[in-house]
């Protein structure tokens, strides 16, 4: 078992944990807002709706969680496909709070603003700080050429 969960580990580490949660809670999230949306939700992203419905938004949530947990077990480098999955979503539903509550829809609006931004900014420093480093050997000169 130990060694199971290590090589499990060694496969997914930081980066894909991440992903791997953020996968999970998109589509566990996508899922409830495609079956019983919340009235504060469908108010405050009430500019979206105009372009689909809130069924097809929770289906969206669904698709970018599905990539975010498929490209969890990818190669840091190769998974920036489920990193940019990871933080589409939260950063549509930031802007669409902003401009909800800038456009009068929901006077409560702006309270979503910063806690659906900090998610994704939150995955784009776990993929800046566990990516892939690129090793560049260093030139030698003679004689301080």
């Amino acid at each position: 078992m130990g060694a199971a969960s290590a090589r499990a580990w060694g496969r997914l580490g930081w980066r894909g944990l991440a992903l791997a949660t953020t996968g999970i809670a998109w589509i566990s999230y996508g899922a409830s807002i495609t079956v019983q949306p919340r009235y504060g939700t469908v108010r405050g992203i009430s500019v979206l709706l105009d372009l689909m419905c809130m069924a097809a938004w929770g289906w969206l949530w669904i698709g970018a969680g599905v990539l975010a947990l498929g490209f969890s077990v990818a190669r840091a480098g190769r998974d920036l496909v489920g990193v940019f999955a990871a933080m589409g979503p939260p950063l549509l539903w930031a802007l669409a709070y902003a401009l909800g509550g800038a456009v009068g829809t929901s006077p409560t609006a702006w309270g979503s603003v910063a806690p659906w931004a900090s998610h994704a900014l939150i995955i784009a420093i776990v993929a800046y700080v566990t990516r892939p480093r690129l090793i560049v050997p260093r030139m030698v000169t003679r004689g301080g050429e």
